[in-house]
């Protein structure tokens, strides 16, 4: 159907008002770049474009928004995202761990290790890592595996007083993950961990292989039989105590969620109790665990004295009842699950 002079005018005014740009009075007539210069080119032949066609035709541009992604569709992202993060959250709480050993077994509980700073006590670590590769004996690493001083601020500077480079405190802990001997059940991000972006390098390294987490663990130890032990596990906690160094422990314990066992690092003290809370009719137990970081210049500055006990906590469960024992001295501890195993 042939074109009247009226469309063909349109056309042309649409043009003019776009400065003589074909592409724009297409954008604007929402018609295809080839139809507006059809009808422009049979304009021209009807007489109706009198005035000389530029020589120079400039591009339409985008303006300026129109290349942002539209509104809608970053609010369908965000609540995608949402989504994933919500149902990652539920499936990490109290998420189960299925032990199918049918005799007693132990989890040794690895207080902060900083297994690159010069105050580690390796051979007081050493020993522990020895009794974790005994039979039916797992692994706990409460968090804070190497110093990774932060690389800008007040604390980058400790890195000229490390004798260890931040490569090589990377190939200490992925040492420390896998070829130690250990039997991870679970592995915490404390904050020395996550300085400089490390909480990503330990997800990486970890993942398929060990569950690791971001500052707390909250799971169940599923038997055959069917009994739970449920474990809390806190790289630190909210809540501190000159009287009690299990402050933090404590007040989740009371007044947080119901665990069998609580255990947490992060202050470099030592803690074991074993108590009933009367108002809910639980017994449970918690450990706060000193470490390995020995001759800490910052406790010496600030007249906080060293504790020397409680480096790491062996904890021993009974499958048949989900009872736990904990053992301040792994050593004791790992005697008396050899004779429950017998």
């Amino acid at each position: 159907m042939a074109l009247s002079d009226e469309e063909l005018r349109e056309t042309v005014a649409v043009w003019r008002a776009n400065g003589m740009v074909v592409q724009a009075a297409a954008n604007q007539m929402k018609k295809p770049r080839t139809t507006i210069s059809d009808r422009l080119s049979l304009a021209r032949d009807r007489g109706l474009l009198t005035d000389e066609t530029p020589m120079i035709e400039m591009p339409a541009f985008v303006l300026e928004g129109d290349e942002d992604e539209p509104i809608a569709e970053i609010l369908a992202r965000q609540r995608r995202a949402f989504e994933r993060k919500q149902q990652a959250a539920a499936a990490r709480k109290w998420f189960p761990i299925q032990v199918r050993e049918t005799k007693p077994y132990g989890i040794l509980w690895f207080g902060d290790p900083h297994i690159d700073n010069s105050g580690c006590n390796w051979p007081l670590l050493e020993q522990h890592i020895a009794i974790a590769r005994q039979d039916g004996i797992y692994g706990g690493n409460i968090g804070d595996t190497t110093d990774n001083w932060p690389w800008t601020g007040r604390l980058a500077k400790l890195w000229a007083d490390s004798e260890v480079s931040s490569k090589t405190a990377k190939r200490m802990a992925e040492w420390f993950m896998f070829d130690a001997g250990v039997k991870w059940l679970v592995w915490l991000i404390g904050n020395h961990d996550a300085w400089n972006g490390g909480d990503e390098f330990y997800k990486k390294l970890g993942a398929y292989h060990i569950p690791v987490l971001d500052w707390r663990a909250q799971f169940r130890l599923v038997h055959n039989n069917g009994s739970e032990a449920k474990v809390d596990a806190a790289h630190g906690r909210k809540g501190n105590s000159i009287y009690n160094p299990s402050h933090g422990t404590l007040r989740d314990a009371r007044f947080g969620e119901e665990a069998d066992l609580f255990v947490t690092g992060h202050i470099h003290s030592f803690k074991l109790d074993h108590f009933e809370i009367a108002e809910r009719g639980h017994t449970t137990w918690l450990a706060q665990v000193r470490g390995y970081k020995w001759h800490d210049h910052y406790a010496w500055v600030n007249g906080f004295a060293e504790y020397q006990n409680g480096a790491a906590v062996l904890s021993v469960i009974d499958p048949e009842t989900a009872r736990i024992q904990c053992f301040a001295d792994p050593e004791e501890g790992a005697e008396y699950l050899k004779w429950k195993r017998r």
